[in-house]
């Protein structure tokens, strides 16, 4: 078929499908298999065949079960959960269409149950050239938590409670629509999982993808000013944290602070929202994550904000690694809710 050859010629043989579906830890010498929940060590290997043709196309081989071996095709139908036997063709124009590859050349019709218009002036610096634009609606399918997702947010301190309550759900799939008409879509799987944020009765969703190179990416319609967090606070309190991202509000949440982050660390925070925020909470400390731009960043709305507002920062016992930067990391290296507020109240101390 001439579409599976001209499918396999743009994908250089078949490996960017792995990666597409499989995330790019598939490019590593060896990775866990996406179709099997007991390869707790890494059994799958990609292989680059040659065929008879003088052509070569990648393979995958699971060690662990050789039921689960496959080309990328073969891999791409259990994510896509299509029957190759029964349907190849729509499982190459699925490909093809998620892929952007433009073997059928064609429009798509798929149903989009989200309409809205696109998000402005959401972007921080480092997300600017990754999360897709014009982004205007999108179709989730969302699944009951698996029980290795549950242990991922478990290593924070984050409940399925807390999860529930601040409407963050585990991805089957998310299908997105840009302002021109075009289509793509993303799958989650064991190794490359995905959340969503939900916003605005479903109006709108940030999609959270822990272990992929684009780890964020937005549909629909999001509050403005971007404020995570905000609807679960208490009408009032004797501290708010404000914080680098949504699983460091979900962690703090879950050990007992009342906390909020903005869409990233360099966003620069309204007046107003900081005169309603002041009416309801006493103090308010930054908690950013200490790496430079956390630093130099809650360095800077403590400068623009005191003197006007109650506002202090810390900075946490933290080696500002890329694993050892936030909150979040905090809580996973043993840090205690006790231990943080001690370190925000000798932090208060010094500002008196």
């Amino acid at each position: 078929m001439k579409e599976k050859d001209e499918i396999l010629a743009k994908t250089d043989g078949g490996l960017d499908i792995f990666v597409h579906y499989l995330g790019k830890e598939c490019l590593r010498k060896k990775f866990r298999s996406h179709m099997r929940e007991d390869d707790k060590h890494p059994s799958c290997k990609l292989y680059r065949n040659q065929a008879l043709d003088g052509r070569s196309y990648y393979y995958l081989h699971d060690f662990g079960d050789s039921r689960f071996s496959g080309d990328c095709f073969f891999v791409a139908s259990q994510v896509l959960n299509i029957n190759p036997s029964m349907d190849f063709v729509h499982l190459l124009k699925m490909i093809d269409q998620d892929m952007c590859l433009g073997v059928f050349d064609r429009q798509t019709n798929r149903k989009v149950v989200r309409q809205a218009s696109p998000m402005s002036g959401m972007k921080s610096p480092d997300e600017e050239n990754r999360q897709p634009h014009g982004v205007i609606a999108y179709q989730a399918q969302v699944k009951e938590f698996s029980d290795e997702e549950l242990a991922y947010w478990a290593s924070y301190g984050i409940t399925e409670d807390t999860l529930d309550r601040f409407q963050v759900r585990s991805l089957r799939s998310c299908h997105f629509t840009k302002a021109d008409g075009r289509q793509y879509c993303i799958y989650s799987t064991a190794l490359t999982p995905s959340y969503g944020y939900f916003f605005q009765e479903d109006r709108g969703i940030k999609v959270y993808r822990p272990r992929s190179e684009n780890r964020f990416l937005y549909a629909g319609e999001l509050p403005s000013p971007y404020i995570f967090g905000l609807d679960q606070l208490p009408s009032r309190g004797n501290m708010l944290l404000i914080t680098g991202g949504e699983k460091d509000v979900l962690s703090l949440s879950s050990h007992g602070f009342s906390a909020i982050c903005f869409n990233s660390e360099t966003a620069k925070i309204p007046h107003l929202v900081m005169d309603q925020l002041v009416k309801r909470f006493g103090k308010i400390v930054f908690v950013y994550d200490v790496d430079a731009t956390g630093r130099r960043e809650s360095a800077q709305r403590v400068e623009e904000l005191q003197g006007h507002y109650p506002v202090s920062r810390i900075d946490l016992p933290l080696a500002g690694s890329k694993q050892e930067k936030d909150v979040s990391d905090y809580f996973l290296l043993g840090g205690t809710s006790d231990g943080l507020k001690t370190l925000i109240q000798q932090a208060l101390n010094n500002n008196k």
